[in-house]
């Protein structure tokens, strides 16, 4: 899912994927060590992934954080800039991303 999804993002907009990771610790070593400009998050374990969120935004305050999660009953937590639901899908995934980085900030 995660080639899909990186694909796709390349292939619709100018941005560059950095990196797909597996949890939250290499998330936040690799946003830190990539200097990316937006990191999404899979939600399937909430806790896990919010903890994740609030230490990107602590060390990373200038990068966007968008959580994918499983339906839309959570709501966004102060350390996210969006959420989208699982169902709404890639173009709606890319709307955000476009709406939260109007430009590319890195190429």
């Amino acid at each position: 899912m995660r080639g899909a999804i990186r694909s796709f993002i390349e292939a619709t907009t100018s941005y560059k994927v950095c990196n797909a990771v597996d949890d939250g610790v290499s998330a936040v070593r690799t946003a830190m060590d990539s200097g990316c400009d937006v990191v999404l998050l899979n939600l399937l374990q909430p806790q896990d992934n919010l903890v994740t969120a609030s230490l990107l935004r602590s060390k990373l305050p200038s990068v966007k954080i968008v959580a994918a999660v499983d339906n839309d009953q959570l709501s966004p937590a102060t350390a996210l800039d969006a959420v989208i639901t699982k169902q709404d899908g890639l173009s709606k995934l890319v709307e955000i991303l476009k709406a939260l980085m109007p430009k590319p900030l890195r190429g």
